[in-house]
Protein backbone atom coordinates (compact mmCIF):
# COMPACT_ATOMS: atom_id res chain seq x y z
CA UNK A 1 0.00 0.00 0.00
CA UNK A 2 2.73 2.45 0.86
CA UNK A 3 4.51 1.23 -2.24
CA UNK A 4 1.58 2.50 -4.39
CA UNK A 5 1.34 5.55 -2.20
CA UNK A 6 4.39 6.76 -3.29
CA UNK A 7 4.23 5.89 -6.81
CA UNK A 8 0.93 8.08 -7.41
CA UNK A 9 2.66 10.79 -5.48
CA UNK A 10 5.66 10.67 -7.59
CA UNK A 11 3.02 10.76 -10.72
CA UNK A 12 1.18 13.55 -9.59
CA UNK A 13 4.54 15.68 -9.22
CA UNK A 14 5.49 14.54 -12.63
CA UNK A 15 2.69 15.60 -13.91
CA UNK A 16 2.91 18.80 -11.97
CA UNK A 17 6.50 20.06 -12.27
CA UNK A 18 6.21 21.44 -15.91
CA UNK A 19 3.18 23.23 -14.94
CA UNK A 20 5.07 24.81 -12.29
CA UNK A 21 8.13 25.36 -14.07
CA UNK A 22 5.87 27.04 -16.83
CA UNK A 23 4.22 29.22 -14.36
CA UNK A 24 7.04 30.39 -13.27
CA UNK A 25 9.05 30.90 -16.25
CA UNK A 26 10.45 34.54 -17.10
CA UNK A 27 12.43 35.78 -20.28
CA UNK A 28 16.09 35.94 -20.66
CA UNK A 29 18.46 37.46 -21.87
CA UNK A 30 22.30 36.60 -23.08
CA UNK A 31 25.26 38.62 -24.31
CA UNK A 32 28.11 36.73 -25.82
CA UNK A 33 31.29 38.45 -27.47
CA UNK A 34 32.63 36.72 -30.39
CA UNK A 35 36.13 37.36 -29.47
CA UNK A 36 38.86 36.29 -27.32
CA UNK A 37 39.49 38.84 -24.81
CA UNK A 38 41.45 41.26 -24.83
CA UNK A 39 41.16 42.40 -28.13
CA UNK A 40 42.86 44.72 -30.19
CA UNK A 41 42.24 48.64 -30.84
CA UNK A 42 40.43 48.57 -34.41
CA UNK A 43 39.20 45.36 -34.17
CA UNK A 44 35.59 44.59 -35.07
CA UNK A 45 34.30 42.25 -32.62
CA UNK A 46 30.23 40.94 -32.79
CA UNK A 47 28.24 40.77 -29.68
CA UNK A 48 25.53 38.83 -29.93
CA UNK A 49 22.48 39.30 -27.46
CA UNK A 50 19.60 36.71 -27.86
CA UNK A 51 16.21 37.52 -25.74
CA UNK A 52 14.25 34.12 -25.01
CA UNK A 53 10.71 34.32 -23.69
CA UNK A 54 8.47 31.36 -22.75
CA UNK A 55 5.96 30.21 -25.27
CA UNK A 56 6.17 33.03 -27.96
CA UNK A 57 6.84 36.49 -28.93
CA UNK A 58 3.57 38.97 -29.24
CA UNK A 59 5.94 41.93 -30.48
CA UNK A 60 9.79 42.17 -31.48
CA UNK A 61 11.70 42.91 -28.57
CA UNK A 62 13.10 46.83 -29.97
CA UNK A 63 17.26 46.09 -29.53
CA UNK A 64 18.46 49.90 -28.27
CA UNK A 65 21.22 51.52 -29.87
CA UNK A 66 24.35 51.22 -27.67
CA UNK A 67 26.38 54.20 -26.50
CA UNK A 68 30.01 53.05 -24.98
CA UNK A 69 32.30 55.76 -24.62
CA UNK A 70 35.61 55.33 -26.28
CA UNK A 71 34.71 52.86 -28.85
CA UNK A 72 32.38 52.53 -31.92
CA UNK A 73 29.10 50.44 -31.70
CA UNK A 74 26.91 49.47 -34.53
CA UNK A 75 23.86 47.15 -35.57
CA UNK A 76 24.79 46.05 -39.25
CA UNK A 77 21.31 46.01 -40.86
CA UNK A 78 20.67 42.64 -40.97
CA UNK A 79 17.96 40.60 -39.97
CA UNK A 80 17.19 38.91 -36.61
CA UNK A 81 17.62 35.37 -35.94
CA UNK A 82 14.82 33.33 -34.46
CA UNK A 83 15.25 30.22 -32.94
CA UNK A 84 13.63 27.89 -30.01
CA UNK A 85 14.88 25.92 -26.99
CA UNK A 86 13.90 23.85 -24.11
CA UNK A 87 15.00 25.11 -20.87
CA UNK A 88 13.50 23.19 -17.61
CA UNK A 89 11.10 21.62 -19.95
CA UNK A 90 9.82 24.95 -20.83
CA UNK A 91 9.80 25.82 -24.59
CA UNK A 92 11.70 29.54 -25.20
CA UNK A 93 11.03 31.48 -28.11
CA UNK A 94 14.35 33.42 -29.14
CA UNK A 95 15.25 35.92 -31.03
CA UNK A 96 19.07 36.76 -31.79
CA UNK A 97 20.35 40.49 -32.99
CA UNK A 98 24.50 40.87 -33.10
CA UNK A 99 26.48 44.40 -32.42
CA UNK A 100 29.42 45.39 -34.14
CA UNK A 101 31.93 46.80 -31.26
CA UNK A 102 35.17 48.10 -31.98
CA UNK A 103 37.73 49.60 -29.16
CA UNK A 104 39.44 53.28 -30.50
CA UNK A 105 41.44 53.09 -27.05
CA UNK A 106 42.87 50.61 -25.14
CA UNK A 107 40.84 50.18 -21.70
CA UNK A 108 38.21 48.28 -20.22
CA UNK A 109 34.51 49.05 -22.02
CA UNK A 110 31.17 48.09 -20.23
CA UNK A 111 28.02 47.87 -21.82
CA UNK A 112 25.29 50.17 -20.68
CA UNK A 113 22.71 48.18 -18.24
CA UNK A 114 19.71 48.73 -21.25
CA UNK A 115 16.17 47.67 -20.76
CA UNK A 116 14.57 45.91 -23.74
CA UNK A 117 10.77 45.56 -23.45
CA UNK A 118 8.27 43.24 -25.58
CA UNK A 119 5.33 41.58 -25.36
CA UNK A 120 4.64 37.72 -25.19
CA UNK A 121 2.07 34.93 -24.71
CA UNK A 122 1.56 33.50 -21.04
CA UNK A 123 0.45 29.73 -20.54
CA UNK A 124 -3.00 31.10 -21.47
CA UNK A 125 -1.89 32.48 -24.49
CA UNK A 126 -3.28 35.78 -23.44
CA UNK A 127 -0.47 38.78 -24.25
CA UNK A 128 1.89 39.60 -21.37
CA UNK A 129 4.34 42.78 -21.04
CA UNK A 130 8.23 41.45 -20.52
CA UNK A 131 11.34 43.52 -20.21
CA UNK A 132 14.97 42.06 -19.48
CA UNK A 133 17.97 44.50 -18.97
CA UNK A 134 21.51 43.45 -20.69
CA UNK A 135 23.84 41.97 -18.12
CA UNK A 136 27.56 43.26 -16.65
CA UNK A 137 29.51 42.91 -19.79
CA UNK A 138 33.17 43.94 -19.88
CA UNK A 139 35.39 44.02 -23.17
CA UNK A 140 38.94 44.42 -22.68
CA UNK A 141 40.74 46.35 -25.30
CA UNK A 142 44.53 45.97 -25.69
CA UNK A 143 47.46 47.82 -27.69
CA UNK A 144 47.40 47.41 -31.43
CA UNK A 145 49.70 48.45 -33.90
CA UNK A 146 49.50 52.30 -35.12
CA UNK A 147 50.71 53.85 -38.05
CA UNK A 148 52.62 57.97 -38.48
CA UNK A 149 51.70 59.54 -41.33
CA UNK A 150 53.75 62.78 -40.59
CA UNK A 151 50.94 63.23 -37.97
CA UNK A 152 49.72 61.82 -34.79
CA UNK A 153 49.82 58.07 -34.77
CA UNK A 154 46.73 56.18 -35.97
CA UNK A 155 45.26 52.84 -34.97
CA UNK A 156 45.57 50.21 -37.70
CA UNK A 157 42.77 48.27 -38.68
CA UNK A 158 43.82 44.47 -37.58
CA UNK A 159 42.41 42.10 -40.60
CA UNK A 160 43.03 38.85 -42.08
CA UNK A 161 43.89 40.34 -45.31
CA UNK A 162 43.32 44.16 -46.74
CA UNK A 163 42.61 43.98 -50.31
CA UNK A 164 43.58 47.04 -52.86
CA UNK A 165 42.20 47.06 -56.21
CA UNK A 166 42.62 50.13 -58.81
CA UNK A 167 41.12 51.09 -62.28
CA UNK A 168 41.72 53.93 -64.66
CA UNK A 169 39.93 55.69 -67.18
CA UNK A 170 42.19 55.16 -70.24
CA UNK A 171 43.28 51.92 -71.37
CA UNK A 172 46.85 50.40 -70.87
CA UNK A 173 48.44 50.66 -74.59
CA UNK A 174 51.97 48.12 -74.24
CA UNK A 175 52.12 48.58 -70.05
CA UNK A 176 51.96 52.14 -70.09
CA UNK A 177 49.31 54.75 -70.23
CA UNK A 178 49.35 57.38 -73.25
CA UNK A 179 48.32 61.05 -72.58
CA UNK A 180 48.70 64.29 -74.26
CA UNK A 181 50.40 67.90 -72.75
CA UNK A 182 47.47 68.31 -70.09
CA UNK A 183 45.46 65.85 -70.07
CA UNK A 184 44.21 64.31 -67.12
CA UNK A 185 44.38 60.63 -65.72
CA UNK A 186 41.81 59.51 -62.83
CA UNK A 187 42.57 56.65 -60.55
CA UNK A 188 40.22 54.88 -58.90
CA UNK A 189 41.26 52.86 -55.81
CA UNK A 190 39.48 50.43 -53.99
CA UNK A 191 39.83 49.23 -50.80
CA UNK A 192 38.27 46.06 -49.03
CA UNK A 193 38.30 45.08 -45.13
CA UNK A 194 36.44 42.03 -44.21
CA UNK A 195 34.28 42.04 -41.01
CA UNK A 196 35.24 45.84 -40.89
CA UNK A 197 33.49 48.77 -40.83
CA UNK A 198 34.71 50.99 -43.66
CA UNK A 199 34.99 53.97 -41.41
CA UNK A 200 38.01 52.65 -39.80
CA UNK A 201 40.15 52.12 -43.35
CA UNK A 202 43.07 53.79 -43.30
CA UNK A 203 43.39 56.72 -45.90
CA UNK A 204 45.77 55.43 -48.83
CA UNK A 205 49.23 56.81 -49.71
CA UNK A 206 49.24 57.83 -52.89
CA UNK A 207 52.23 59.96 -53.74
CA UNK A 208 52.52 61.59 -57.03
CA UNK A 209 55.92 62.18 -59.03
CA UNK A 210 57.38 65.82 -59.60
CA UNK A 211 55.50 68.06 -62.36
CA UNK A 212 52.49 66.17 -61.92
CA UNK A 213 49.28 67.71 -60.24
CA UNK A 214 46.85 65.52 -57.77
CA UNK A 215 43.40 66.46 -56.76
CA UNK A 216 41.59 63.76 -54.73
CA UNK A 217 38.17 63.95 -53.71
CA UNK A 218 36.24 62.79 -50.71
CA UNK A 219 35.98 59.43 -50.48
CA UNK A 220 32.95 56.63 -50.67
CA UNK A 221 32.72 54.67 -47.80
CA UNK A 222 29.67 51.66 -47.84
CA UNK A 223 29.86 48.73 -44.91
CA UNK A 224 27.26 46.74 -47.17
CA UNK A 225 29.99 45.21 -49.46
CA UNK A 226 29.93 41.08 -50.02
CA UNK A 227 32.90 38.92 -51.69
CA UNK A 228 34.12 35.90 -51.56
CA UNK A 229 35.85 36.55 -48.53
CA UNK A 230 32.53 37.23 -46.81
CA UNK A 231 30.47 40.76 -45.85
CA UNK A 232 32.93 43.76 -44.61
CA UNK A 233 33.68 47.22 -45.53
CA UNK A 234 34.51 49.69 -48.71
CA UNK A 235 36.58 52.81 -48.96
CA UNK A 236 37.28 54.21 -52.72
CA UNK A 237 39.30 57.22 -53.30
CA UNK A 238 39.40 59.12 -56.65
CA UNK A 239 42.66 60.31 -57.23
CA UNK A 240 42.78 62.57 -60.37
CA UNK A 241 46.61 63.26 -62.10
CA UNK A 242 46.75 66.26 -63.80
CA UNK A 243 50.06 66.02 -67.12
CA UNK A 244 51.32 69.75 -67.48
CA UNK A 245 54.74 68.82 -69.35
CA UNK A 246 55.64 66.30 -71.59
CA UNK A 247 57.86 63.08 -70.79
CA UNK A 248 57.82 59.84 -69.20
CA UNK A 249 56.20 59.45 -65.53
CA UNK A 250 55.75 56.74 -63.06
CA UNK A 251 52.96 57.05 -60.53
CA UNK A 252 53.98 54.88 -57.28
CA UNK A 253 52.01 52.12 -56.53
CA UNK A 254 49.31 52.80 -54.07
CA UNK A 255 49.51 51.13 -50.42
CA UNK A 256 47.48 50.91 -47.52
CA UNK A 257 48.68 50.01 -44.09
CA UNK A 258 46.82 47.36 -41.87
CA UNK A 259 47.46 44.92 -38.77
CA UNK A 260 47.83 41.16 -39.25
CA UNK A 261 45.99 39.71 -36.20
CA UNK A 262 47.90 36.69 -36.45
CA UNK A 263 51.13 38.07 -36.15
CA UNK A 264 50.01 41.23 -34.25
CA UNK A 265 52.84 43.06 -36.91
CA UNK A 266 51.79 45.45 -39.29
CA UNK A 267 51.55 44.89 -42.98
CA UNK A 268 50.73 46.81 -46.15
CA UNK A 269 48.63 46.06 -49.32
CA UNK A 270 49.18 47.52 -52.37
CA UNK A 271 47.82 48.27 -56.43
CA UNK A 272 50.80 48.28 -58.76
CA UNK A 273 52.60 51.14 -59.93
CA UNK A 274 51.01 52.93 -63.32
CA UNK A 275 53.74 54.16 -66.87
CA UNK A 276 52.41 57.10 -67.98
CA UNK A 277 53.64 58.89 -71.65
CA UNK A 278 52.90 62.16 -72.02
CA UNK A 279 53.55 63.81 -75.57
CA UNK A 280 53.06 67.25 -77.05
CA UNK A 281 50.30 67.96 -80.21
CA UNK A 282 46.89 69.58 -80.27
CA UNK A 283 43.39 68.16 -80.26
CA UNK A 284 41.80 67.51 -83.23
CA UNK A 285 39.81 71.09 -83.93
CA UNK A 286 41.71 73.56 -81.62
CA UNK A 287 42.59 76.98 -83.34
CA UNK A 288 45.86 77.74 -84.74
CA UNK A 289 47.21 80.47 -82.69
CA UNK A 290 48.13 82.27 -86.73
CA UNK A 291 44.07 81.59 -87.35
CA UNK A 292 44.16 79.26 -89.81
CA UNK A 293 40.95 77.89 -88.09
CA UNK A 294 39.21 81.08 -90.18
CA UNK A 295 40.84 80.11 -93.16
CA UNK A 296 37.09 79.32 -95.22
CA UNK A 297 36.99 83.26 -95.05
CA UNK A 298 39.45 84.28 -96.84
CA UNK A 299 42.23 86.68 -96.83
CA UNK A 300 39.82 89.33 -95.71
CA UNK A 301 39.29 87.22 -92.36
CA UNK A 302 39.90 89.36 -89.74
CA UNK A 303 37.28 91.84 -91.59
CA UNK A 304 34.35 89.54 -91.62
CA UNK A 305 35.00 88.26 -87.72
CA UNK A 306 34.19 91.30 -86.46
CA UNK A 307 31.23 91.19 -88.73
CA UNK A 308 29.90 88.30 -87.49
CA UNK A 309 30.59 88.92 -83.84
CA UNK A 310 28.86 92.20 -84.02
CA UNK A 311 25.60 90.15 -85.46
CA UNK A 312 26.25 87.45 -82.42
CA UNK A 313 26.25 90.13 -80.02
CA UNK A 314 23.14 91.87 -81.51
CA UNK A 315 21.03 88.73 -81.77
CA UNK A 316 22.04 87.98 -78.17
CA UNK A 317 20.95 91.68 -76.96
CA UNK A 318 17.42 90.43 -78.90
CA UNK A 319 16.98 87.32 -77.11
CA UNK A 320 17.69 89.02 -73.48
CA UNK A 321 15.08 92.04 -74.66
CA UNK A 322 12.59 89.41 -75.42
CA UNK A 323 13.16 86.74 -72.42
CA UNK A 324 12.95 89.86 -69.79
CA UNK A 325 9.88 91.09 -71.08
CA UNK A 326 7.76 87.81 -71.66
CA UNK A 327 9.44 85.89 -68.83
CA UNK A 328 8.67 88.37 -65.82
CA UNK A 329 4.84 87.23 -65.84
CA UNK A 330 5.83 84.07 -66.11
CA UNK A 331 8.57 83.79 -63.18
CA UNK A 332 6.08 85.53 -60.60
CA UNK A 333 3.06 83.13 -61.54
CA UNK A 334 5.86 79.68 -61.22
CA UNK A 335 6.74 81.08 -58.00
CA UNK A 336 3.29 81.40 -56.69
CA UNK A 337 2.82 77.84 -57.79
CA UNK A 338 6.04 76.87 -55.74
CA UNK A 339 5.05 78.35 -53.08
CA UNK A 340 0.92 77.39 -53.30
CA UNK A 341 2.84 73.98 -53.53
CA UNK A 342 5.28 73.95 -50.37
CA UNK A 343 2.32 75.36 -48.35
CA UNK A 344 0.19 72.36 -49.27
CA UNK A 345 3.11 69.96 -48.69
CA UNK A 346 3.54 71.75 -45.57
CA UNK A 347 0.13 71.11 -44.15
CA UNK A 348 0.25 67.89 -45.90
CA UNK A 349 0.10 64.11 -43.51
CA UNK A 350 2.99 62.91 -44.73
CA UNK A 351 5.21 66.31 -43.93
CA UNK A 352 3.90 66.00 -40.37
CA UNK A 353 5.04 62.20 -40.31
CA UNK A 354 8.26 62.85 -41.83
CA UNK A 355 9.48 65.82 -39.42
CA UNK A 356 7.80 63.24 -36.15
CA UNK A 357 10.22 60.73 -37.25
CA UNK A 358 13.18 63.45 -37.65
CA UNK A 359 12.61 64.64 -34.13
CA UNK A 360 12.53 60.71 -33.00
CA UNK A 361 15.85 60.35 -34.44
CA UNK A 362 17.44 63.62 -33.09
CA UNK A 363 15.61 62.38 -29.70
CA UNK A 364 14.06 65.85 -29.11
CA UNK A 365 11.13 64.82 -27.26
CA UNK A 366 9.62 68.30 -27.35
CA UNK A 367 9.29 68.69 -31.31
CA UNK A 368 8.69 65.15 -31.48
CA UNK A 369 5.30 65.75 -28.97
CA UNK A 370 4.22 68.87 -30.76
CA UNK A 371 5.10 67.29 -34.61
CA UNK A 372 3.11 64.31 -33.34
CA UNK A 373 -0.22 66.41 -32.37
CA UNK A 374 -0.09 67.95 -35.49
CA UNK A 375 0.02 64.79 -37.54
CA UNK A 376 -2.49 62.53 -35.71
CA UNK A 377 -4.75 65.97 -36.08
CA UNK A 378 -4.17 66.58 -39.86
CA UNK A 379 -3.76 62.15 -40.91
CA UNK A 380 -6.82 60.78 -38.57
CA UNK A 381 -9.22 63.77 -37.60
CA UNK A 382 -8.81 63.46 -33.41
CA UNK A 383 -6.46 64.42 -30.65
CA UNK A 384 -3.29 62.35 -29.74
CA UNK A 385 -4.43 60.21 -27.04
CA UNK A 386 -7.46 59.41 -28.71
CA UNK A 387 -5.68 58.14 -31.65
CA UNK A 388 -3.05 56.07 -29.45
CA UNK A 389 -6.03 54.33 -27.60
CA UNK A 390 -8.05 53.53 -30.62
CA UNK A 391 -5.10 51.61 -32.67
CA UNK A 392 -4.85 49.08 -29.78
CA UNK A 393 -1.50 48.99 -29.97
CA UNK A 394 0.27 48.38 -27.12
CA UNK A 395 3.53 48.99 -28.01
CA UNK A 396 2.69 52.70 -29.27
CA UNK A 397 0.55 53.77 -26.23
CA UNK A 398 3.54 52.61 -24.06
CA UNK A 399 5.88 54.93 -26.47
CA UNK A 400 2.95 58.01 -26.05
CA UNK A 401 2.72 57.44 -22.45
CA UNK A 402 6.39 57.42 -22.17
CA UNK A 403 6.89 60.39 -23.99
CA UNK A 404 4.28 62.17 -22.16
CA UNK A 405 5.76 61.44 -18.88
CA UNK A 406 9.53 62.35 -20.08
CA UNK A 407 8.11 65.89 -20.90
CA UNK A 408 5.84 66.41 -17.86
CA UNK A 409 6.62 64.08 -15.17
CA UNK A 410 9.03 64.21 -12.66
CA UNK A 411 12.81 63.79 -14.01
CA UNK A 412 16.81 64.62 -13.91
CA UNK A 413 18.45 66.65 -16.12
CA UNK A 414 20.30 63.62 -17.00
CA UNK A 415 17.53 61.71 -18.31
CA UNK A 416 17.61 61.04 -22.31
CA UNK A 417 14.49 60.24 -24.40
CA UNK A 418 14.72 57.77 -26.86
CA UNK A 419 12.59 58.40 -29.70
CA UNK A 420 13.14 54.99 -31.81
CA UNK A 421 10.49 53.04 -30.25
CA UNK A 422 8.02 55.78 -31.37
CA UNK A 423 9.24 55.64 -34.26
CA UNK A 424 9.09 52.08 -34.83
CA UNK A 425 5.38 51.74 -33.72
CA UNK A 426 4.50 54.93 -35.84
CA UNK A 427 5.77 53.50 -39.37
CA UNK A 428 3.80 50.40 -38.40
CA UNK A 429 0.59 52.50 -38.66
CA UNK A 430 1.68 55.07 -41.13
CA UNK A 431 0.14 53.17 -44.05
CA UNK A 432 -3.15 52.58 -42.09
CA UNK A 433 -5.93 55.01 -44.58
CA UNK A 434 -6.26 58.50 -42.97
CA UNK A 435 -9.61 58.34 -41.91
CA UNK A 436 -11.03 62.40 -40.94
CA UNK A 437 -13.46 62.43 -38.69
CA UNK A 438 -16.03 64.98 -39.99
CA UNK A 439 -17.02 67.85 -37.87
CA UNK A 440 -19.63 67.35 -34.93
CA UNK A 441 -22.76 68.22 -36.13
CA UNK A 442 -25.08 70.99 -34.85
CA UNK A 443 -26.80 70.36 -31.24
CA UNK A 444 -30.39 70.64 -30.94
CA UNK A 445 -30.20 72.01 -27.38
CA UNK A 446 -29.25 75.57 -27.32
CA UNK A 447 -25.98 76.58 -25.73
CA UNK A 448 -25.32 76.68 -21.77
CA UNK A 449 -24.26 79.90 -21.15
CA UNK A 450 -25.61 82.01 -24.92
CA UNK A 451 -24.00 85.27 -24.88
CA UNK A 452 -26.02 88.32 -24.43
CA UNK A 453 -25.93 90.50 -27.73
CA UNK A 454 -24.66 94.58 -27.06
CA UNK A 455 -27.26 96.85 -28.64
CA UNK A 456 -25.31 99.93 -29.31
CA UNK A 457 -26.95 103.53 -27.54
Amino acid sequence: MQRHLAALLLTVFACLLPIVALAAAEPIIRVEVGAQQPVRVGQQVSIDVTILAPNFFMSAPAFPVLQVPGAVVTMPDERALNSTETINGVAYAGIRKSYAFTAEQDGDFELPATTVRFTYADDNGAPREGSVSFPPTRIRAGAGGTVNAGGPKQPLVPVARLVVTQALDHALDKGSVALRKGDALVRTVTTFAPQTQAMLIQPPHAPAPSGVRVFQADPRLSDNARTTAGPGGTRVDTITYVFERTGSYVLPPVTVDWLDPATGRPATSQAAAIKVEVSSGHADGALAPDGSAFGWLGEGGSFWRIVIGCVCVLLAAMVAMLAYRHGRPMLARWRQWQAERSRRRAESAEFRLASVLRACAASDAAAAYLALGDWTRAAHGMPLDVWAASTGDASLMEAVTTLQRHLYGARSESDVWNGKPLAEALQRHAATPQTRRHPPAASALPPLNPAKAVNPP
